[in-house]
């Protein structure tokens, strides 16, 4: 979990904690989709998506799985602390 400045959803609370994971992954993809979350304290979601990368972000991605994270929260306007 990477913790991020906190989302208010009125419905539903704070949440400071993003986690994302690969839903598909092939081999010479067009993209790659992850599916996102952000919890709450107790680890309860608070608001999630899918969200895909292209196949040009894929290639600089290498093995440092917190280029992933980074993006993410990027593309998603979150702030890692």
């Amino acid at each position: 979990m990477t913790k991020i400045e906190p989302i208010i959803v009125p419905t539903k609370g704070e949440g400071n904690l993003f986690v994302i994971s690969a839903l598909s992954f092939v081999m010479n993809p067009e993209n790659v989709t992850f599916f996102w979350q952000v919890l709450d304290k107790n680890e309860f979601p608070i608001i999630e998506g899918n969200i895909a990368m292209d196949c040009q972000t894929y290639s600089q991605w290498n093995n440092d799985d917190n280029f992933v994270i980074n993006w993410a929260c990027k593309m998603l306007n979150f702030v890692i602390v």
